[in-house]
């Protein structure tokens, strides 16, 4: 149980680091734009380098089904691929220029992968050239050092700009940390059912025990370690929030209306269940070391990446390497014609 409103979960174990590698998709095509022209040097081609075929192939095989199912027009997919492609190559060359290498510990996490025939099998049954593979998970490792590189040694003044320039205009925005502690007597039974009114009822009653005992000034940290259903009850209910949309709306309207060492006098009910919220600090201007708003604030350095390389996607011979790898790559003309012509059919009845 997680009292954030979103989650991140993977996948199995075989496929761990492609998934990985598809989230990271997602977000260069959402900040990179695509250019064309007709170029028979690649793929795609940018100032000093060049996606060749057989890197295209493998993300290809990557990649496809991952933006066919997030909506991608089936038409624009082959293009998306190539920009992921190539930004990754240009992202790497950066990585490299400074200083970012793989590391041994992330070479033998690969490698050992490698060497498992149950993997090599896997990846074979996909069709994957293994070597091109070993090289894209390399690669993958050495951009992710670099992105963690560039989030590590941003600036504070970088980073609340980041943050202030993503909120909507004249949006007042946030930037203290707040240090919580928190109980969580949780609606989700042991088999992931949900508890029905009456059950609700006699939780609210147990929830309220606990309150009061946290008023009366009972130890915070050990009452979540005995009766919290969250993840957070190991480390005595600690966790640290921020006002930005990523923790369930009841519970940060409670912490805004609190003082420090105060714990909130009512139980807060939440979509997953009665909170018991403690304010134990509030670190002003702490939101910019938090690692996912500076992590966003990295890979936001590589928006402009496609026109200041110069990418350039060539159409032409990407379209027929694609339609060699994958017939039914691009729809037909009947199949993007969702319209019907039920002009002659008559529904009427005489009667």
């Amino acid at each position: 149980m997680n009292i954030k409103t979103k989650s991140l979960k993977s996948g199995s174990e075989n496929s761990v680091i492609i998934i990985i590698l598809a989230s990271l998709l997602i977000i260069v095509l959402a900040i990179v734009g695509v250019y064309v022209a007709k170029d028979n040097q690649g793929v795609a081609t940018f100032d000093g380098g060049k996606v060749t075929k057989a890197e295209y192939k493998i993300y290809y095989q990557m990649f496809s089904s991952y933006l066919q199912y997030y909506g991608y027009d089936q038409n624009d997919i082959p293009n998306e691929i190539a920009l992921k492609a190539a930004t990754d190559k240009m992202i790497l060359e950066d990585a490299k220029a400074a200083g970012v290498t793989l590391t041994d510990e992330n070479k033998a996490e690969v490698d050992s992968i490698f060497e498992d025939e149950s993997y090599i099998e896997y990846f074979k049954s996909y069709g994957f050239d293994i070597d091109e593979l070993r090289k894209i998970y390399y690669n993958d490792y050495i951009i992710q050092d670099y992105i963690q590189k560039l989030a590590d040694e941003a600036s504070a003044d970088d980073v609340a700009n980041y943050i202030k320039s993503q909120a909507d205009e004249g949006e007042e925005v946030d930037m203290n940390e707040y240090d919580t502690s928190h109980i969580l007597f949780s609606f989700t039974k042991e088999d992931n059912t949900t508890m029905n009114d009456e059950e609700k009822a006699t939780l609210k009653t147990e929830a309220e025990a606990v309150l009061a005992r946290a008023l009366n000034g009972e130890d915070f940290a050990t009452l979540a370690q005995e009766n919290s259903d969250d993840s957070t009850a190991s480390n005595g209910g600690q966790y640290k929030m921020y006002m930005d949309g990523n923790t369930v709306e009841e519970y940060s309207n409670a912490v805004k209306s609190m003082k420090v060492g105060e714990v909130y006098p009512q139980l807060v009910e939440s979509s997953y269940g009665y909170h018991i919220i403690k304010l134990n600090g509030i670190a002003e201007n702490g939101r910019v070391n938090n690692s996912t708003e500076r992590t966003a604030y990295a890979n936001s350095l590589f928006t402009d990446i496609a026109q200041t390389k110069n990418l350039y996607i060539n159409e032409e011979l990407l379209k027929s390497f694609v339609m060699e790898i994958d017939p039914d790559a691009y729809a037909t003309e009947e199949e993007t014609d969702t319209t019907t012509d039920d002009t002659s059919t008559d529904t009427t009845t005489e009667q």
